[in-house]
């Protein structure tokens, strides 16, 4: 006990606790101080690399902010135009937005100008043919020294053997049923122009005539009523290549833009029609013209629209669109005596719609009518299509029978005897019971339509 008694007391004595605690204070302050400078080392350390890792995520937060405003700045104010094979893209400033714009647009305006082809303009060649002369007398653009008050337009394209017999005979029965100072408007291509000169004075020396003869070039003229066929098309021809999508099928809406300002009327015939009278007759009916009215045509004289508007007919089965001009005769029983049965028979005349054979043309009328420019708006036109479930294959005609029962006053009911109609196609596809109803037409033939190809009768 002694000993360690004495071992302890050695350890604990009060010099070398004084010792100790010099020296423990001296190192706990080395210690204290190694720590101190280890600790504000590390946290130094720690907050140095805290503040570079705020300041990159500041700089990449900055970086992304600049990136999106440059890609909104690019979409926002940047125009991208093609020129040839340079590719250039013009930058704006908020600033100057505006102004960038307006210049650009103007050279954009420009740039199309150039590259935009302009619209061909239409010079038609007037000829003069005179049976005495071998030859004819080409005045080129300028006006034929004669004026005449009877413009006939016919179309002659795509010339091949038919269609040649078609416009000899066309040309040989209006020569020989009038003496009057005819002036033919021939609208044909150049595969075709000089057959239509050759047949012309072939005609006019067998009945010693003088004629004015205007060649328009086919390809212009549908230029000028391009806009018009582009609307139409779709609903009116049986499909995008077909016979009847030619723009030329609805030249007779837009002749009033080929034919000179200075003709107030003309009559459009097709190349099968043949004269049975004088062509100077047909003119007089537009004396019975109402203030109101632009176009003169005949009835349909087959059940083509009955057809076509199977859907309408069901939904109302009451309509006279469809109908034949002259159907059953109706009679009040009580009110017919034997005298006097005629008077009281009442005829309920149908709708069987319109043939664009022969389609009389009041042109100054057509040029100011607001009613025809609107009927021929994009928006009227499907409205129209839409209401009557209408879909045609007939071109101008489909339009023409549309435009005469939605608006009756605008169309001059020609009597059927100037286009009489010879097909008889429907007649042996499914409408046999019916088709005489309407191929019926009354009264003494003046001109007849070889429509289909058919044989005119002697």
């Amino acid at each position: 006990m002694a000993k360690y008694f004495t071992h302890i007391s050695q350890k604990v004595s009060p010099a070398n606790v004084n010792i100790c605690s010099t020296k423990c204070k001296s190192q706990l302050l080395e210690e204290q101080e190694n720590v101190t400078l280890i600790v504000n080392r590390r946290v130094n350390g720690t907050r140095q690399k805290r503040w570079m890792r705020c300041k990159w995520q500041k700089k990449l937060v900055l970086l992304l902010i600049l990136i999106c405003m440059l890609i909104l700045i690019i979409f926002a104010n940047t125009d991208i135009l093609f020129r040839g094979n340079i590719f250039t893209v013009f930058l704006s400033s908020r600033l100057n937005k505006l102004s960038h714009i307006k210049k650009q647009q103007s050279r954009y305006d420009s740039d199309t100008d150039l590259t935009t082809p302009a619209k061909p303009v239409l010079k038609p060649t007037h000829y003069l043919l005179n049976y005495s002369s071998s030859t004819h007398l080409d005045l080129g653009a300028q006006a034929p020294p004669m004026v005449s008050d009877y413009n006939i337009f016919v179309i002659y394209t795509k010339e091949n053997y038919h269609l040649h017999l078609k416009f000899d005979l066309f040309a040989h029965s209006l020569l020989k049923h009038t003496n009057a100072q005819l002036h033919l408007h021939v609208i044909t291509d150049k595969d075709s122009q000089t057959s239509v000169l050759d047949i012309l004075q072939k005609q006019i020396r067998r009945f010693r005539r003088t004629v004015i003869y205007t060649m328009y070039d086919v390809k212009v003229c549908s230029v000028i009523i391009q806009d018009i066929a582009a609307k139409l098309s779709p609903h009116f021809s049986s499909a995008p290549n077909s016979y009847y999508s030619d723009s030329l099928f609805f030249l007779s809406l837009g002749l009033h833009r080929i034919a000179d300002t200075s003709l107030s009327k003309a009559i459009l015939l097709d190349c099968d029609i043949v004269f049975r009278s004088d062509v100077r007759l047909l003119f007089g009916e537009f004396d019975n013209f109402l203030p109101h009215q632009l176009f003169g045509l005949a009835p349909e004289l087959t059940p083509v629209y009955r057809h076509i508007l199977y859907r309408y007919r069901v939904r109302f089965p009451k309509t006279s669109f469809g109908n034949p001009y002259y159907p059953m005769r109706f009679a009040k029983n009580n009110e017919i005596g034997a005298g006097d049965q005629a008077n009281h028979i009442h005829e309920h005349h149908g709708y069987p719609g319109l043939n664009s054979g022969v389609v009389l043309l009041l042109l100054n009328r057509i040029r100011e009518s607001k009613t025809y420019v609107e009927a021929l708006t994009s928006t009227e036109v499907h409205r129209l299509v839409a209401k009557y479930s209408f879909k045609g294959h007939l071109g101008d005609q489909d339009f023409f029978t549309l435009l005469g029962y939605e608006y009756p006053n605008l169309i001059y009911r020609l009597d059927c005897v100037w286009n009489r109609q010879l097909c008889t196609w429907w007649k042996d596809h499914g409408y046999s019971d019916i088709f005489d109803a309407y191929f019926r037409c009354e009264g003494v033939i003046k001109m007849y339509h070889g429509n289909c190809n058919t044989r005119i009768p002697e």
